[in-house]
């Protein structure tokens, strides 16, 4: 089968490989589609140490089960499934705490054992959800972001909201914009540099976006809400400067929450005056992946159908020059398809 190899950092190729087996408890995917994320780039670099090289990337994928192992029940060839990549032991101390995610014994899917930048992937069976046929594969490939995004609402139950702020217009911020719109009657602005992403953050139904580096924050922020600032702030950039803006605090609202979705570089750090987070009661919350989320994920699959509208559907040539920090072109989500 084809598939994109990592060999180790800065190495990677498109080749073939042999076909996987599912072992006892697994079943074989047939990858339709793939999401290529920005953990693959840092796998790209050698920035994320738990990989084992070589490795197959992608934690983002669906597809159809061809094959299934011993052992497994529920599961049958033929069924449209996505993956939780996350493999947690059910043992140890966190997971007996419910705080699955902090997992002593994790597993990655596309991680520490071959993902879905292939045509077929072994998979734990308790990994797999089931989806309706009726939701197209690069649609379904979503899921994974879609599952962590929950996490991250659920943190900051956005419910009573009356303004939120989103730095960041990639796919991520984007799906928080979608689901938001949907979830709360708050309005939402949307700070991001490129003029591209602006312009889908528009069309799928912001109510102000910006480039912060144009404008006076504070000020646009007092515009929007009419002087009340933001009850809501979510960086889904993971850069510094905008982690460095949004903890000013300056446009947050008293008993605000700013969420640190975003994955900013390890050992950088920020200037945060302790007296503005006392002051304003201010709660500054971190979302990392997507414990008990990923049913609900599957679910808003069907009914979110303007995900479709970020998708750049690419094969895997385009994967590995993404990978490399040399893509063709703009993307907002590149999703690989196969045929």
């Amino acid at each position: 089968m084809k598939a994109l190899v990592i060999s180790k950092p800065f190495e990677g190729s498109v080749k073939e490989v042999e076909d996987p087996r599912p072992g006892f408890g697994e079943v074989i995917v047939g990858v339709r589609a793939c999401g290529v994320c920005g953990t693959d780039i840092h796998i790209y670099r050698g920035e994320e140490p738990r990989v084992r090289y070589p490795v197959i990337p992608g934690h983002e994928f669906s597809g159809i089960v061809l094959d299934v192992g011993g052992g497994v029940e529920g599961v049958s060839i033929g069924d449209h499934v996505v993956v939780d990549p996350n493999i947690y032991c059910g043992s140890c101390y966190y997971c007996r705490m419910g705080l699955v995610h902090f997992c002593e014994k994790w597993e990655g899917i596309g991680v520490t054992r071959n993902g879905g930048m292939a045509e077929k992937v072994a998979v734990p069976a308790k990994a797999i959800y089931k989806i309706s046929k009726d939701v197209p594969f690069e649609v379904a490939a979503l899921a994974e972001p879609l599952s962590c995004i929950l996490h991250g609402i659920d943190l900051v139950s956005p419910y009573n909201a009356q303004n939120i702020a989103i730095f960041g217009a990639g796919p991520i911020g984007l799906i928080f914009l979608l689901l938001l719109k949907r979830f709360t009657s708050a309005k939402i602005a949307v700070f991001e540099i490129s003029s591209h992403r602006l312009d889908a953050a528009r069309k799928l139904g912001a109510d102000v976006a910006e480039n912060p580096l144009n404008i006076d924050l504070a000020k646009v922020a007092k515009e929007v809400t009419n002087g009340k600032d933001f009850d809501i702030i979510i960086d889904a950039t993971g850069s510094i400067d905008a982690v460095s803006r949004i903890l000013k605090l300056d446009i947050i609202a008293p008993a605000g929450k700013v969420l640190l979705f975003g994955v900013a570089p390890p050992n950088k750090k920020v200037e945060v005056e302790p007296f503005l987070i006392y002051r304003k009661e201010v709660k500054i919350l971190g979302s990392y992946v997507n414990p008990y989320t990923m049913h609900r994920a599957v679910n808003i699959l069907r009914n979110v159908i303007e995900l479709n509208s970020i998708v750049d559907k690419i094969d895997l040539e385009e994967a590995l020059d993404i990978l490399r920090g040399k893509p063709r072109k703009f993307y907002i989500k590149p999703v690989i398809v196969f045929q």
